[in-house]
């Protein structure tokens, strides 16, 4: 590995453990445990298994490094393709419709329609399987295809500013 990554990682690293140490609880008065902590066979003097400081510092990185438990809303996969197919064919009606019209889109909806477009358009991608299927690459290319046409001849571009939050 190349030095600067190196480093880069010991950075992260001294970070992250600096954080796990910043979030335990300091020192205080312990909170009582029941006696049954302690083995009964254990020696006398024994700790308890949640007094252990390395074992406090080690739970303390694991929570930092893992990340939170993700709430399962992801759809199988069949539903998925379905979902983004459905989402870039109304936005393609939508982009049409507008094209139909035949009237200069102001340039907020414009910047609207391309980020709503590029995301159904990525959605769509994402569930293709473009790499092994032949028909879902000639599918992947002809919505491409249609994306531009239809955003070219709206006259809808990257925005050239960050979109700005709303308030």
């Amino acid at each position: 590995m190349q030095p600067r990554v190196l480093i880069g990682l010991g950075a992260v690293a001294l970070g992250l453990a600096a954080y796990a140490i910043a979030v335990m609880p300091g020192p205080g008065p312990a909170p009582r445990r029941p006696a049954a902590a302690v083995a009964p066979d254990a020696a006398p003097g024994a700790r308890a298994v949640g007094d252990d400081p390395e074992r406090r510092v080690t739970d303390a990185l694991q929570r930092v490094l893992l990340p939170p438990p993700e709430p399962e809303l992801r759809l199988p996969p069949a539903a998925a393709r379905r979902a983004a197919e459905e989402s870039f064919e109304t936005m393609m009606q939508t982009l049409e419709s507008l094209g139909d019209a035949g009237k200069r889109v102001p340039r907020a909806r414009r910047e609207q329609l391309y980020r709503n477009t590029n995301d159904a358009f990525a959605a769509l991608s994402a569930t293709l399987d473009a790499e092994h299927s032949a028909e879902d690459r000639q599918a992947l290319e002809d919505a491409n295809i249609r994306m531009k046409a239809m955003l070219t001849e709206l006259g809808v571009r990257v925005p050239k500013r960050p979109p700005q939050q709303p308030e």
